[in-house]
């Protein structure tokens, strides 16, 4: 047997390296195209290792820490950021790999991180996999809160750059979650960072506000006629009836049932954007790039980023879905409120008007119920309006660190639909302070 000495400093160097290394791998800055970049995986659980992808800004600015960072959190759940957040909506380069006109790099850092675990190239090292997959959000915000801790000390520069979490759809309540866990750690001294708020995209915030709208949104748009109306009400009754006694699993049962009921009645409507063109049997335009974006990510990316052979890109993780099955339907309306009671991190709500599944009129409701204490101030403001270029794009009330967007022409995915608006958004919230090239 061979023994070696080793004096006990470097020992202990040894052993940080091994742990670091152990938490953190870092690939390097060839990734895609001619951007700066990196990308790795955190283990944020043991046996649970979360993937990131960072893309430095492309805005003309002496050093990168001069723009905010945005993370990005996709929703579902079950849906990857790397993949739909990047190629589909704000990345730098689309599917074709051509350069995207109104990517956020243009002006901010971008951090697409593939959650919950086992969502895109997050993945498990054990054999009772099931088991470590997140059954609500709370899970989800100790996984991102570990996974910020982890990747600030990778990244001591963005400890001090403005912090952002954007989440779209179901991540909208993740990244309430996460900002609020988020929050406490940094009041509690246990996390550095410059963290300022959060944007809400569309946001699953409160499912009964929602699902409430669908017969009074079909109706007053000549989809549905009155039986039908009173047809969709009912199921509508029993969901609200079911979430207000907290029975969440019957919620989303039922919720399944009033969806099959619009699809029957209507024929076929796009509920990520009801102006788009569609029919009984044509997908929703959100479900429409599944194919092409599996073969994309499987082996363009793959092979781009040296992703082991082993980790399947899903895009959408069936398995994760079912796993927060019985969390889907829960409000979280509290974190909300939590946030602008005890902290001031910015709350920007922005939605498309023709988005039906997550519609505006829900979230104009969840928002004038919020127990804060500028309840009172918000419900009497009145709406501005949102104008580029001499061109109407929506409307917008701010109260505080409290504001909400509704945006025209768009549906679910506003940075899609509406990229000038989005911008407009953008430059309002997080660039008042910057100067914006």
């Amino acid at each position: 047997m061979l023994r070696i000495l080793i004096d006990q400093r470097t020992l202990r160097i040894i052993i940080c390296v091994f742990f670091i290394l152990k938490m953190i791998t870092v690939s390097g800055r060839k990734g895609i195209g001619d951007y700066q970049q990196e990308w790795g995986h955190v283990s944020v659980r043991p046996h649970v290792h979360m993937f990131w992808w960072l893309f430095f800004t492309t805005a003309n600015v002496t050093n990168y820490t001069e723009r905010p960072l945005i993370i990005w959190l996709q929703g579902g759940p079950g849906m990857p950021s790397s993949g739909y957040g990047n190629f589909l909506e704000i990345g730098p380069l689309d599917l074709n790999l051509k350069i995207r006109e109104h990517t956020w790099l243009n002006n901010f850092n971008l951090l697409f991180i593939d959650n919950p675990a086992d969502v895109g190239f997050s993945y498990f090292t054990s054999p009772e996999s099931n088991k470590r997959l997140a059954k609500s959000v709370d899970d989800i915000g100790r996984d991102l809160v570990s996974f910020i801790r982890k990747f600030l000390n990778l990244f001591e520069q963005f400890r001090t750059v403005p912090l952002y979490i954007f989440g779209e759809s179901y991540g909208g309540k993740m990244a309430v979650e996460f900002a609020y866990q988020l929050y406490k750690k940094i009041e509690n001294g246990t996390i550095t960072a410059n963290f300022r708020g959060i944007g809400l995209g569309g946001a699953y915030i409160s499912p009964i506000d929602y699902t409430k709208q669908y017969a009074q949104i079909l109706y007053n748009f000549g989809i549905v006629d009155r039986k039908s109306f009173d047809k969709l009400v009912k199921i509508q009754r029993k969901i609200e009836n079911s979430i207000i006694k907290k029975n969440y699993h019957y919620a989303i049962k039922l919720e399944a049932n009033l969806v099959s009921a619009i699809d029957e009645i209507t024929r076929g409507i796009d509920y990520y954007n009801f102006d788009r063109e569609c029919n009984a049997t044509s997908l929703p335009n959100v479900l429409r790039f599944e194919n092409v974006t599996n073969s994309f990510m499987n082996n363009v990316i793959k092979e781009s980023l040296n992703i082991s052979e082993n980790i399947t890109w899903k895009y959408i993780n069936a398995d994760v879905y079912e796993a927060l099955y019985n969390d889907i339907m829960k409000p979280v309306t509290t974190r909300v409120e939590e946030l602008l009671n005890q902290s001031d991190v910015k709350i920007i709500v922005y939605n498309g008007v023709f988005d039906f599944i997550v519609n505006v009129a829900g979230t104009a409701e969840w928002l004038k119920n919020l127990s804060w204490i500028g309840r009172e101030e918000w419900n009497n403001a009145t709406n501005q309006l949102l104008q580029v270029n001499f061109t109407n794009e929506g409307y917008f009330k701010r109260v505080r660190n409290l504001v909400f967007y509704s945006v025209l022409r768009a549906g679910h995915s506003v940075p899609i639909d509406n990229p000038a608006a989005m911008e407009e958004i953008l430059k309002n919230e997080l660039l008042k302070d910057v100067e914006f090239t």
